[in-house]
């Protein structure tokens, strides 16, 4: 697809004009606080994701949600809010299939109080609460924790579709009915109940994905079908969803940052360190930069389905299954600038210099710099993540008695990522670069020269030597279990207030294996001596999608040696023979690196409703014990000596089994009231006690040894015997409601957080060198409060508007083992975060503009070797989605993501002090869509 046709497709996006939002919410799935068995048994016949009716009956039933379009969403959506029992937001579609996002992150960061991080390509893949990062937050899928191919907890939303979801809920505040393990808020993905919408029901869309990257075009399709036989009490329901696209990413990273003496006429240590003397003070610059192009195609086949059957009204049972296939190879071609090598960090001249203004040890930070005779050096980051993820589950409630009810609730999950070293990370290139640097607001500028006066890119095939090679993987096996036994009883009234309890027993189990593959030795064919003329391989392959590097400039002329790994492989094979790789470079499993975890969670939990016309309250209490089992394998490091390019030959003991664990217990109370002060005006407040657990990659055995590099560093990843992370809540909220779905709220929220996980980091002695030792810590206390405030408005015109802001502050207290105390903000948390969004939708066309904003955040408040803060920028999206109804069935649609080209800027104190940049390309999605 070349310009005119990519033009073309932005042009059609924009004719359509304002922008429409069919944002709506849906009841949970989990029981519902405040509401009585009665009033249960009708939410579970309700259908929530599209126009639902009793099995026995054609007309719409009190609880069911009719989804007529985005007026109709909308005024649901108050409606929703309006009576929950708890302080919740929700999305849900009109249709199954009918989410104009590509998955279902992307859908819930416009929810008020929602943020996403995304993945290298820009599409949403964790979900941050309140500020609170996805590790502080729990995704259960039908009610049910569903795993993930992550070290930890966190899912990964990128393996989902939102075209197989039903509805999303978050829920902001815990009852005691509710599964416990977040303290930022739960998010309750949901699938169809075929039952509540009775008899043949199809839809389906075909259309295409471009990437204005690589200016390919990709298809996706897929559809669901539902059906109901035997007099409306058996469901069935399946559906199908294939996704691809072809993406790149132009990114810099810088891997190291290096804090060294700076002399008055702008040079550093020209001697050692120790001869030196203090010059005029210490100043920052980045270590290690790379420059890199990555691309690489993204598949996914996502399966849904499920059986349900009622043959009364009184007893209903359903078995729902979820399959999730998706591969996403990525390759990357690294120019990489290592001014620790050759002591580079010693010998820098010409330097230019400014106020440091950061925290820490640094006096100034150099903006320009010259270096000489430091390697040229082109790298290769071959990565694979292929993951299976499935869920199959079984639910089933019986009204025994009119005022008792019992459901059963089981499930098994696993995902796999079977990665036994199919990464691949080379680095090759020539001795004697000069290099001038100079520190740009996003990428900096670095130029390079040979000693003929050549430019670096100008590097031929045979002239390029192998330094590093490295073969690796990370293999992730994550399995659950879940059950859980609820009850609910409606004893009757007091006077006008409706009481009943829910009362219930719960078991989980979750085990996750992770295996580390690594090379044994990656500097086994390094020193730059073996060229690949020398051997007769050609490794040099054309520069990926022919251009050059975007993000930042690099040079006049911005393609570099794009390098083969494969080929490199077979250049060192060539020169060494296959022994000696298969010796030092074929990956090989890394036991101390390794870890498997297994969590195993059972309580119970009490909760009293109570319903009246002014008031809704549920007060409950649940209590939850935890208990942890890890093994793993210990190696002790024996010794360090010296090589070249400062890097290290480490020496290690043998290989002992090591085993660890934890058992604690949580009494967890909550209690929701809402008072109806007018028939449009309520008052709601919440109160409660909730945890979050370490994740599961905090609570290995494995320990990393990045020993090979000067400084050397040690990662202690993890520690049994950390405590679960616990926060006391309050909530408070005014909010008003019009007609036609017009509403307002204003909510404020406080949350003491105790036990944080943070990262402890320690200046000692490894193996008789400087160096630094990386290990999970409980931190002491953290304080955050907030306010969220929304709006929407909806007028007979058909124009409309939404929106939302959350501000949040936070300060958190941190006791490192050493006794010193920090004061620092909490990881993650954006003060501001906003969303607006106009739409219009008449007659046959509906259209949507958006814009969701997240502000600056700390990323990492004490990181790197001199405990620099580093910080993520601001961000601000701009979306638009349009469609038109040909006719009742059938209707064409246009989705455009990221029209302002928005980038991902990572930086430490200073925004010119780059860590991590990266330019998110354009996206269009269009195609057909049908129903009936």
């Amino acid at each position: 697809m070349k310009m005119p046709v990519k033009l073309a497709i932005f042009a059609a996006g924009c004719s359509f004009g304002t922008l429409a939002t069919a944002q709506t919410a849906a009841p949970p799935t989990a029981p519902r606080e405040g509401a009585t068995p009665q009033d249960e048994r009708a939410a579970s016949r309700a259908d929530q994701a599209a126009p639902a009716s009793d099995p026995a009956s054609d007309e719409p039933q009190p609880d069911e949600i009719i989804v007529t379009g985005v007026r109709a969403s909308l005024q649901r959506a108050a409606e929703l809010k309006r009576n929950a029992g708890v302080v919740s937001d929700s999305i849900s579609a009109e249709d199954i299939g009918k989410f104009p996002d590509a998955n279902i992150a992307d859908a819930l960061q416009r929810v008020t109080g929602v943020q996403i991080a995304r993945n290298t390509g820009g599409e949403g893949r964790f979900v941050a609460i309140r500020g609170l990062g996805s590790q502080f937050n729990l995704t259960t899928f039908n009610g049910r924790v569903i795993t993930t191919d992550g070290a930890g907890r966190d899912f990964s939303y990128d393996i989902l579709p939102a075209e197989v979801l039903a509805s999303a809920t978050v829920y902001k505040s815990p009852s005691a009915s509710l599964t416990d393990g977040s303290i930022g808020g739960l998010v309750e993905l949901t699938t169809i109940n075929p039952l509540a919408r009775p008899g043949f029901h199809f839809s389906g869309n075909v259309g295409g994905l471009y990437d204005e990257s690589t200016d390919k075009l990709t298809p996706r399709f897929g559809g669901a079908v539902s059906n109901s036989f035997a007099d409306n009490s058996l469901g069935v329901f399946a559906g199908v969803y294939y996704y691809k696209r072809q993406w790149r990413s132009d990114t810099f990273e810088s891997f190291a940052r290096s804090t060294e003496v700076l002399q008055a006429d702008g040079s550093g240590c020209r001697t050692p360190t120790e001869f030196c003397g203090p010059g005029i003070g210490r100043a920052a610059f980045p270590g290690i930069m790379s420059y890199q192009v990555k691309n690489g195609p993204r598949k996914r086949w996502s399966l849904v389905g499920g059986v349900e059957w009622q043959p009364a009204d009184s007893f209903r049972t359903k078995i729902d299954a979820f399959y999730s296939y998706y591969d996403t190879p990525e390759q990357a071609a690294n120019y990489i600038v290592n001014f620790f090598a050759n002591e580079a960090w010693a010998r820098y001249e010409n330097a230019t210099y400014e106020d440091w203004p950061g925290p820490g040890q640094n006096k100034y930070f150099l903006t320009k710099f010259d270096v000489t005779n430091i390697p040229v050096e082109f790298g290769t980051d071959v990565k694979s993540r292929k993951v299976k993820t499935y869920q199959f589950g079984w639910n089933t409630a019986w009204d025994a008695f009119d005022d008792f009810t019992v459901k059963l609730d089981l499930a098994v999950s696993r995902s796999s990522r079977p990665n036994r070293g199919e990464d691949y990370y080379t680095v090759s290139g020539v001795t004697g670069g000069n290099y001038s640097f100079e520190a740009t607001g996003r990428a900096p500028n670095v130029t390079c020269t040979l000693p003929d006066g050549r430019s670096c890119y100008s590097i031929t095939n045979d002239e390029i030597a192998l330094n590093l090679m490295e073969q690796k993987g990370e293999l992730v096996k994550d399995d659950a279990f879940s059950s859980r036994l609820d009850f609910s009883y409606a004893p009757g009234s007091l006077g006008d207030l409706a009481v009943s309890i829910d009362y219930g027993g719960f078991y989980s189990s979750r085990k996750k294996r992770k295996e580390i593959y690594d090379s044994p030795n990656e500097n086994a064919h390094g020193g730059f001596t073996t060229t690949l003329g020398s051997v007769g391989v050609v490794a040099v392959i054309p520069f990926p999608n022919g251009d050059g590097y975007r993000s930042g400039i690099v040079g006049i002329d911005n393609k570099w040696p794009a390098i083969d790994a494969l080929r490199i492989f077979e250049a060192a094979i060539r020169a060494n023979g296959q022994a000696y790789f298969d010796a030092n470079t074929r990956a090989t499993l890394v036991p101390r690196a390794s870890s498997i975890v297994k969590e195993d969670q059972y309580g119970g939990y009490v909760q009293l409703n109570l319903k009246s016309n002014a008031i809704d309250a549920n007060i409950g209490v649940r209590y939850v014990e935890t208990n942890v089992d890890v093994t793993g394998s210990e190696q002790q490091l024996l010794s360090l000596t010296p090589i070249g390019n400062n890097n290290f030959e480490p020496v290690f003991s043998p290989i002992q089994p090591v085993t660890g664990g934890n058992v604690y217990g949580n009494w967890l109370p909550s209690a929701n009231v809402t008072w109806r002060i007018r028939d449009n005006l309520q008052l709601r407040a919440a109160a409660s006690k909730a945890i979050t657990r370490p994740t599961l990659s905090q609570l290995g055995l494995d320990v990393n040894y990045e020993v090979r590099s000067n400084p050397p560093l040690i990662g202690q990843n993890g520690d049994p015997k950390l405590r679960a992370i616990k926060s006391d809540s309050l909530d408070l909220s005014l909010e008003w409601y019009g007609g036609q779905g017009s509403s307002a709220s204003l909510a404020g929220f406080y949350k003491s957080i105790d036990g944080f996980v943070a990262a402890g980091i320690f200046n000692t002695m490894i193996a008789g060198f400087p160096g630094t030792v990386i290990r999970p810590i409980n931190g002491d206390t953290a304080e955050l409060i907030g306010a969220e405030v929304a709006m929407q408005h909806v007028l007979p015109s058909g124009f409309g508007a939404t929106a939302n802001y959350t501000f949040a502050d936070t300060r958190s207290r941190l006791t490192l083992l050493d006794g010193t105390e920090v004061e620092r903000d909490l990881d993650g948390v954006s003060r501001h975060t906003f969303n607006l969004s106009g739409f219009y939708e008449k007659g046959a066309i509906s259209a949507r503009l958006s814009y969701a904003y997240r502000g600056k955040f700390v990323d990492c408040a004490i990181c790197g070797p001199v405990n620099t803060t580093t910080t993520t920028a601001a961000t601000g999206f701009v979306d638009f989605s349009a469609s038109y109804k040909i006719n009742r069935f059938i209707s064409i649609y246009l989705d455009l993501s990221n029209l302002t080209e928005e980038d991902f800027h990572r930086y430490a104190s200073d925004k010119r002090f780059a860590v991590f940049y990266e330019r998110y390309a354009r996206r269009a999605e269009f195609g057909v869509r049908g129903s009936f």
